[in-house]
Order: C-alpha cells, then structure tokens, then sequence
C-alpha cells in the first residue's frame, strides 16, 4: 500500500507538497484506480479493499488541492456617495453673480 504522503513529496523543506506534485499523485491514483476496476480481481474482497482504499487516497488528495486552491478576491465595495453634508447650488444660479475686474 502507498501513501499519499509517498506519493506526494513535500515542496523543498516545506511540509505542503505543491499543487503540481498533488496533480501528478491524483493522476497516478486514477489511473490505479482504473486499473483496479477494470482488473479480474475487482470483484474480490482484496480487490474491493483496494478499490475503497484507492477511491479515499483520491478524496484526501482532491480535498488538500482544494485547501491549495487560491481564494477569489473579495469584490470591490461601491463608490461612497457624494457627501450631503454641502449641497451644490445648480449651476445656473452662480453663473455671473461675481466679477473680477483687473486693472
């Protein structure tokens, strides 16, 4: 029996093997996998334990991709409201209410 752990080396020094190595380990159990089932011996109590082990060391790897897997980005918050606290006069109602002279 191997282990995922086996299967699946940790990143350099680190105890969390890297995505890439926990892809391969996932390909190399569904490609057992298949071979399992597709074997004389599936129907087999022996053969039915390989396949249940085979079929869990698949969920362990899936789950730990997942804890892996980069979290999105919290969307953006909306632009603030324009402030209340000074109303604007419209426009039309400053328009030519000063005049600066130079001389």
């Amino acid at each position: 029996m191997t282990t995922v752990a086996a299967l699946a080396p940790p990143v350099s020094g680190g105890a969390v093997p890297a995505p890439a190595a926990l892809q391969a380990t996932l390909d190399q159990l569904q490609q057992r996998l298949s071979d399992c089932v597709n074997c004389a011996s599936a129907s087999t109590p022996r053969g039915k334990a390989d396949i249940a082990r085979t079929e869990a060391q698949i969920a362990l790897v899936r789950t730990r991709l997942a804890d892996l897997a980069p979290t999105p980005p919290a969307p953006p918050a909306p632009p603030a409201p324009a402030s209340a606290a000074a109303p604007r006069a419209p426009a039309s109602s400053t328009l030519g209410t000063r005049i600066d002279v130079y001389s």
